[in-house]
């Protein structure tokens, strides 16, 4: 027989099975072994590594399905093929982090004014980065279905045609791009996109700008900037600090909202807060009361001006603190600090209204 074994936190999650402690199964868990024991489940997507299918037989069904597609298509049959080694997250490259570096440095090296790369998913990602002619594609993968669709050719076509250096449009099945990714996605229509960032003089940002002060957290990044381009605010000027956090987590955040942005790096924060100041742009920033900040957060009704965000944790350098034109406090009723996403949507909302579009 079978006896639930009950302790006080984890009750009825163990049982006894002939004298041996087993966890207990959930129920559908359970019904899908029953229903593959009597062989009316499905095969897994993932196939079995120790079953290696034929990649000439890999390679003719991919001929089949991209009958029609008129784009340079490069056939991938095998999850290893170093073509494609960048595409893999991070416990799928485990066992090639030689090839995987030696790779993303020669790419580094001979991208033309390259400065960052990452890998954005999904087809938002190539549509947001084809409304930006600053940040290329340095290469793609996807599967058959999503290269038949209308958008993702007449996107790929515009960069055949007007980039001197085309990106390599690769092309696998379903399952060999779950291996290429290192997890399991049921959707046959996804593309990923290998990018470069390039970067924009800091002359040539437009206001309003966000200053970005040694901010690293990639999901803070992400949140703010999708605010910030929510607000039409799409010119960001960073450290080397914040411009490290941009990574592919920073960019699915910000829903690709990144890839529309100009995108600047400083190495001298206070002296590029004074330049835009000459420009006539009034920069600001938040700070608590007790701090010094003299004056409520509010509309600037205008489109010069900026706004400097510090990290988490140690908040704006003190240097560049004293270089802004507004030290501006959000009003609280009680409780701690609001945190560095929070408060800088409130802070960009407040400035943006009344803003001319």
């Amino acid at each position: 027989g079978v006896v639930v074994f009950a302790s006080s936190n984890r009750a009825g999650q163990y049982v006894w099975v002939d004298g041996v402690k087993k966890k207990r199964r959930r129920g559908k868990k359970r019904d899908r072994k029953q229903k593959t024991e009597r062989g009316e489940n499905d095969p897994p997507r993932l196939k079995d590594k120790s079953i290696k299918r034929d990649p000439k037989d890999i390679e003719n069904e991919l001929k089949r399905a991209c009958k029609g597609i008129n784009l340079p298509l490069i056939y991938i049959t095998d999850s290893d093929d170093e073509r494609v080694i960048l595409f893999r997250g991070k416990k799928a490259r485990l066992h090639m982090h030689n090839a995987y570096d030696d790779q993303q440095k020669a790419i580094v090296k001979s991208s033309p004014n390259g400065t960052k790369q990452l890998v954005v998913g999904k087809r938002q990602g190539l549509v947001r980065l084809s409304r930006n002619s600053k940040h290329v594609p340095l290469m793609v993968v996807g599967t058959p279905l999503v290269y038949k669709e209308t958008k993702v050719q007449g996107i790929l076509e515009k960069y055949l045609k007007s980039t001197a250096k085309p990106p390599p449009l690769y092309v696998a099945d379903d399952d060999t791009v779950n291996e290429i990714r290192g997890f399991k996605r049921t959707a046959e229509n996804r593309i990923y996109i290998y990018a470069s960032l390039q970067l924009t003089p800091e002359e040539d940002l437009k206001p309003p700008v966000l200053v970005l002060a040694n901010l690293n957290n990639s999901c803070n990044l992400g949140a703010i900037a999708r605010t910030a381009f929510n607000l039409g605010i799409t010119s960001l000027l960073m450290t080397k600090t914040s411009f490290g956090g941009l990574n592919d987590t920073a960019v699915r955040t910000s829903t690709y909202s990144i890839l529309e942005c100009s995108l600047a790096v400083t190495e001298d924060l206070p002296a590029s807060i004074r330049a835009l100041s000459k420009r006539g742009i009034t920069t600001h920033c938040g700070e608590s009361a007790s701090a010094g900040a003299v004056e409520p957060i509010q509309g600037a009704g205008t489109r010069n001006w900026a706004l400097v965000v510090g990290s988490e944790m140690f908040g704006v350098p003190e240097d560049a603190m004293k270089a802004v034109d507004k030290l501006v406090t959000i009003p609280q009723q009680g409780g701690d600090s609001f945190g560095v996403a929070h408060a800088s949507v409130i802070c960009l909302y407040e400035l943006a209204r009344g803003m001319p579009s």
